[in-house]
């Protein structure tokens, strides 16, 4: 009986500690990255905030009337995201399940006679084994903002943002927003007013998940990036907390140099605050030390040394905001107050956008071209061995599977067919899925590819056999 017993909590260790691992290493990954993106954290002016459904927060969102649209089955089956197309725009971004059954981001253009191209995806570096949502373009249409939870983030959806790139065609790597546009919450929908003065975030980090907040940020083009490691201080960076004296009904706080004055207080008050506190308890620790005894003197030394230590950029970052205090005081005195009329323009600017719900706009037209549909690519549960013969003529793409230091079984495939097999000038063996005619077509298949175990998967290009770039290769289809 005890030898039973033993076999079989050796077979099953395995498994709860694999899942343990994975849990630990995703923790460690969000740690990191909350580290990395706390060396840049930017500031923005929240003017208005107000809690909305999670079914339709969306409409309520300063945008045109009739803008958000319900996702046609030919889109999305399951219908779960509604479709942003406002009036004149006739290419549509939108969120549905991919092959693999995760939500990717698809794009279609409206082509004569109300027929819409076959959808795809708008580019590789996009594609996460996650789910992507919300997509939304930008005014100018070079930035496209979108959220993810399959990427490198804080925790649930976070926002990201891709550059279009002109000289490759093609949407670039996407950029994590940071913070506080991003929080360990749900992080759904930002996108710029197209009049240029604010910016519109919907996250879920101050209600529950079934409501979403929208706030509306002032705009800044290139906002100021400062680090904050004080966690206290992180949180009430993330609190995205309106001006008190800024409502909904469209009050404002004066000239920009009194905004950024009041902005300037209210973040050293902020840093008092958690001073004081960590003084204190710094106080605790100390008479905690006094009493004692030798068990508990190096642990108790180590801790307050530390949290002195942690004390200092506190201590330094209230002076730097006290010295850029005076000199706005300075400034003020050395002008004058404002006119009138550059209160006046102030205040105009600054009026912040409604939270009035706006209809949804019609039904969508369902006609959409065919897909090429010309390739070889199948899962089928079992794999052949891998095959070594030379590839065809013409541009031709493929997945990359793996590379290993010796030859590769079928059962090692996945299930995938059919796959090449390549032995490179290190005399490893490297592993390749698929042939697609078509970069668009590889597209489709590549978080099928990666869902089966290979999460290193990528698109690889070749013209007549011979390796070429994937944008080379792009261009000459």
């Amino acid at each position: 009986m005890g030898k039973r017993f033993w076999v079989i909590f050796l077979f099953l260790l395995p498994a709860s500690a694999l899942w343990g691992q994975e849990r630990e290493d995703s923790l460690q990954q969000n740690r990191r990255i909350k580290e990395v993106l706390a060396e840049q954290c930017a500031n923005p002016r929240v003017l208005a905030r107000e809690r909305f459904s999670r079914q339709d927060f969306f409409l309520h969102c300063p945008l045109p009337a009739g803008a958000w649209h319900a996702s046609p089955n030919v889109f999305d089956p399951e219908s779960g995201y509604p479709v942003y197309l406002p009036e004149g725009q006739d290419i549509v971004y939108y969120s549905a399940p991919d092959l693999s059954g995760s939500r990717s981001l698809f794009l279609s253009e409206e082509m004569a006679d109300s027929l819409w191209r076959a959808p795809r995806h708008p580019a590789e570096a996009l594609i996460s084994r996650g789910n992507e949502i919300f997509p939304m373009l930008s005014p100018d249409g070079r930035t496209l903002y979108f959220a993810s939870d399959g990427l490198p983030g804080l925790g649930g959806f976070d926002l990201f943002s891709s550059t279009w790139d002109d000289a490759n065609a093609i949407w670039g790597e996407p950029v994590n927003m940071g913070i506080p546009y991003n929080s360990p919450a749900d992080d759904f929908l930002l996108f710029d007013t197209e009049d240029g003065k604010f910016t519109i975030l919907a996250s879920n980090r101050d209600c529950g998940k079934d409501s979403v907040s929208v706030y509306v940020l002032e705009y800044e083009a290139f906002p100021l990036r400062t680090p904050i490691h004080d966690e206290e201080a992180l949180a009430q960076l993330l609190a995205l907390t309106p001006l008190e004296s800024f409502s909904t009904a469209g009050r404002t706080s004066g000239n920009a140099n009194t905004r950024l004055y009041m902005r300037k207080m209210a973040e050293v008050r902020s840093l008092r605050d958690s001073l004081y506190k960590r003084e204190q308890d710094l106080d605790a620790l100390r008479q905690r030390l006094a009493l004692a005894g030798d068990s508990e003197l190096s642990s108790l030394t180590n801790l307050i040394q530390n949290r002195e230590g942690s004390l200092t950029p506190i201590r330094n970052r209230i002076a730097s905001v006290n010295r850029e205090i005076r000199q706005i005081e300075n400034n003020f005195l050395r002008r004058g107050s404002s006119s009138g009329a550059a209160e006046g323009n102030a205040e105009e600017d600054l009026k912040a956008p409604s939270f009035q719900k706006q209809p949804m706009g019609g039904k969508l037209l369902q006609a959409v071209g065919k897909p090429d549909n010309n390739f070889y690519f199948e899962h089928s549960g079992w794999s052949s061995a891998a095959e070594t013969a030379p590839l065809p003529e013409g541009i031709v793409y493929q997945i990359y599977l793996f590379t290993s230091a010796r030859h590769s079984r079928e059962d090692s495939f996945g299930g995938i067919t059919p796959v090449y097999e390549r032995l490179n000038s290190n005399l490893r063996y490297s592993y390749y899925a698929g042939l697609f005619p078509t970069y668009r077509l590889a597209l489709q298949y590549l978080n099928v590819v990666r869902k089966l175990g290979f999460p290193d998967a990528r698109i690889v290009a070749y013209s007549d056999g011979r390796s070429i770039p994937v944008n080379q290769a792009r261009q000459e289809e």
